[in-house]
């Protein structure tokens, strides 16, 4: 090879090595390490009387990650403990991974939808904040248990409980045996004056100085909502009174005649013998009410409660499962979430779809070499400029002019 020959191959060479060096730098600011779309899941919208720790919020983008969330109110507080009525507004906090920074005007989704979803981004391009206000729902209330019947003397008591989530008021009413006649229990005192009670507005109702007539009559409470927009009633539960007294007989009456009968002779008889008195009935025994002891017991498909004591078994009801992002979701597979039943604590596994695109944190060369950060056209132009030097090597150790 001639002198002219080596010197145009060590430009040739020298240019090459050059332009990969410039290749490898990192270009801050270039169309593949721009975040365009910022990606929220939220489990749970703000409902009145909600608690915070069931809403949750995760990142659904490959690119950049969650740092911090929380919500505030309408004046700007931030919110802890449970949801009220108003206008409640979702911070998320997010930082761009390394390589990526945000775009000036990034799009913003939430659960795949962007309506009302806004994004603001740091001066470096590095963190950005996603919001949207919501309002509060108002949810019907859910019963939780239902009263059970209860029996009680003549004159003694009878107890009742129910409970349910978001009601915000109760109320108690008595109906016939007939079921055509419902009763506040506030105006109970129109069909039963010596009946008193306590805990009508309230999850659990005494009933005090129990008369015969109540007996056979059924109860139920009603579970009011927030402003009492809606409603959901228990079940009824049936009343017996015991040790009920027999009443007296009223005595016949015996006109007397106007006319004066003619006298008999008087005819000694035998005096009667004295009547035996009757033996006093023996009371019954005094039945006291069976105080209901429950455990919960749940299926895949729902859950109900069951009494220690009796044996009686609860309506079933469905599953509020809380869930959780347990895998996010990637371009080969689906994400992964894992609820939790907040009453019974039954838990299921639900798939969820990724966003489709592709993480652009390594080149498909790179990937399979374990080499990060190089784009496919970097890694050839550095592997080129490899085997320039090595050809250059050789043809200087075999020169066969060299002395």
């Amino acid at each position: 090879m001639s002198v002219r020959n080596k010197r145009v191959c060590s430009v040739l060479l020298s240019l090459c090595l050059c332009v990969s060096l410039l290749l490898c730098v990192p270009v801050r600011a270039s169309a593949d390490t721009t975040i365009e779309k910022v990606l929220c899941s939220l489990n749970f919208e703000p409902v009145v009387m909600m608690d915070l720790q069931y809403v949750t919020v995760s990142s659904s983008s490959a690119d950049c990650g969650i740092t911090s969330a929380y919500w505030t109110d309408a004046s700007g507080n931030q919110v802890t403990g449970t949801f009220g009525k108003g206008e409640y507004t979702l911070n998320v906090n997010y930082a761009a991974l390394g390589g990526y920074i945000f775009s000036a005007a990034p799009a913003g989704y939430i659960n795949n939808r962007g309506d009302g979803v806004t994004v603001s981004v740091s001066g470096d391009g590095r963190s950005a904040t996603l919001r949207k206000t919501f309002t509060a729902a108002i949810w019907t209330p859910t019963s939780l248990k239902d009263p059970y019947n209860a029996t009680g003397e003549f004159g003694g008591w009878v107890s009742f409980a129910a409970s349910s989530m978001y009601a915000d008021s109760h109320a108690w009413f008595l109906v016939s045996p007939d079921g055509n006649q419902t009763l506040a229990v506030e105006r109970c005192n129109e069909v039963f004056p010596t009946l008193t009670y306590t805990g009508e507005t309230t999850e659990r109702l005494n009933l005090h100085h129990l008369p015969a007539e109540i007996n056979g009559w059924k109860v139920f409470c009603r579970h009011w909502s927030v402003d009492q927009i809606g409603y959901s009633d228990s079940r009824m539960a049936k009343i017996t009174v015991t040790n009920i007294p027999t009443p007296e007989p009223t005595p016949e009456f015996t006109p007397i005649p106007l006319t004066v009968p003619t006298p008999e002779p008087e005819v000694e008889t035998a005096p009667e013998p004295a009547a035996e008195a009757e033996p006093e009935a023996t009371p019954a025994p005094t039945v006291k009410p069976h105080e209901h002891s429950y455990r919960i017991e749940h299926d895949a498909e729902g859950h109900w409660r069951v009494c220690e004591g009796c044996g009686e078994v609860g309506q079933k009801e469905t599953h509020l499962f809380v869930w959780h992002e347990t895998r996010a979701a990637s371009a080969d597979q689906p994400g992964e979430e894992t609820g939790v039943c907040s009453i019974c604590g039954e838990r299921s596994t639900r798939l969820t779809d990724g966003d489709g695109r592709e993480s652009r944190s390594a080149s498909a060369i790179g990937e399979k070499l374990g080499l990060k950060g190089f784009s496919d056209m970097q890694l050839l132009l550095i592997g080129g400029a490899g085997v320039c030097v090595l050809l250059l090597i050789l043809t200087a150790i075999f020169n066969p002019k060299r002395r």
